[in-house]
Formats: C-alpha cells, sequence, structure tokens
C-alpha cells in the first residue's frame, strides 16, 4: 500500500444551519486545535477550499472539526468533525457529513494524495 501525504479539502455544504439569521460561522481546523478557515455558510451554500492540503503525520488520522461562533455573544461551539485516515488514498473524492447530533450539518469533500 502507498502512503498517503495528504488530504486535500474541496467543498464544505451547509445541509442544516443553527443561526436564526440563516447563516453560520464556522471556524474549520484540525482537532489538535489549529484553525485554518473562518467563513460564513447560508443552507444550501458551498465553500471552495482554495489549494488546502492537511498532511498526515506518520499515517496517523487526519480530524477535521468545525466550530460555530455566535456573533453576538463571542460564544464558540462544537459541532462535530470528520476523520481522514490515509488507507483511502486513491480513492478519489469523499465526502462525510459533520454534525449530525448538532443543530447545524455540513459536508466536507475532500481527497487523500
Amino acid at each position: 500500500m502507498t502512503n498517503a501525504a495528504f488530504a486535500k479539502l474541496l467543498f464544505l455544504e451547509a445541509k442544516r444551519v443553527q443561526d436564526p439569521d440563516g447563516a453560520d460561522e464556522i471556524l474549520v481546523g484540525r482537532g489538535d486545535g489549529g484553525v485554518f478557515e473562518k467563513i460564513r455558510l447560508s443552507e444550501g451554500e458551498f465553500f471552495e477550499f482554495d489549494e488546502r492540503f492537511v498532511p498526515f503525520v506518520n499515517q496517523a488520522p487526519i480530524d477535521i472539526v468545525l466550530h460555530e461562533v455566535n456573533e453576538a455573544t463571542g460564544q464558540v461551539n462544537f459541532i462535530g468533525g470528520a476523520k481522514i485516515i490515509p488507507s483511502e488514498v486513491g480513492l478519489g473524492e469523499r465526502t462525510q457529513a459533520i454534525g449530525a447530533l448538532s443543530l447545524s450539518l455540513y459536508e466536507l469533500t475532500y481527497k487523500v494524495l
């Protein structure tokens, strides 16, 4: 089996949002706490990542997590996460739901290279 080097994040789609104004302010990051995108999405909207490559470290899974920021209070709430595994290398585009147990629901599309 070939070792995977990166997960390339492609799209994030808002399937359901929780913010009453119709758009969620989302922080996208790694499970270790690093945040690499802050975006605002309404239901049905897509965010296309601009050449976002996330490296595998020692072939350990990559955890991508989403948090919603309440703009009025500054409170940050965990939405959910996706686990990208190196054995997905060569399988093409993959999609995982994030937030099935949350008020918000997103789908992350990525490739493992």
